[in-house]
């Protein structure tokens, strides 16, 4: 009879391991795709830091901001032909989030957040090795959030610029937060030439979002 229970005990208890298993297995494989975002996260998370801690930095003045309402964006207000086209010197092109667009000089009266993807003052242009061409532009969901899907970008996406004849191809190194607060600290490997996207954190009033890619490669087209 002892000899029975004991049995019977160990069969409870192997019943009992192999249950606990199948649900630690269904649990792992019903939340896979959560595990993994959180896993990558983290990750995402540690590099930046020490990519940041590794990086040479800069402070820019610029606030972008999610717009929800359309603002007037008509060029034609300082020409006299209806038939003006913008005088654009380069263009963004991000296949995964379909953007595509013209960008304007520095010292142009339009070059700013409010009508387009704005060059900042101190960028340099693509063709400057180990420089940093600097882009700001709002997100939301009027005419001029050009940069509203730029949170779906994560690191290793590919960006272009089209510039004075060549293809500049970058890649995603970098994402962080910065207070939105009118000033944006720039963190980048100095030797290496860069694009640096800038614009408000979904759903987040409080902080701006910094996008740091590295050139990858040149073509001319």
């Amino acid at each position: 009879m002892a000899l029975k229970r004991k049995t019977n005990l160990k069969s409870e208890t192997l019943l009992l391991i192999e249950g606990s298993l199948l649900l630690i297995i269904s649990f792992v494989l019903y939340h896979y795709e959560t595990i993994i975002e959180v896993k990558n996260d983290i990750k995402s998370e540690i590099d930046a830091n020490i990519y940041q801690e590794k990086s040479n930095n800069i402070s820019v003045n610029i606030n972008v901001s999610y717009v929800d309402k359309d603002k007037d964006t008509n060029e034609n207000n300082d020409t006299n032909s209806s038939s003006y086209t913008p005088n654009y010197i380069a263009f963004l092109r991000i296949d995964k989030i379909n953007l595509y667009q013209g960008l304007l000089p520095k010292g142009n009266f339009y070059n700013y957040v409010d009508y387009h993807v704005q060059i900042l003052d101190i960028s340099d242009y693509p063709d400057v090795i180990n420089g940093n061409f600097i882009l700001a532009g709002h997100s939301g969901t009027s005419n001029v959030a050009y940069f509203k899907n730029l949170y779906k970008l994560k690191l290793g996406d590919i960006a272009n610029v089209y510039y004075n004849g060549k293809v500049y191809t970058y890649s995603i190194v970098n994402i962080y937060l910065e207070d939105k607060d009118g000033s944006v600290t720039i963190y980048r490997d100095n030797d290496k030439t860069t694009l640096t996207l800038i614009t408000c954190t979904q759903n987040d009033k409080l902080h701006q979002t910094v996008y740091i890619l590295e050139l990858i490669g040149v073509e001319t087209y």
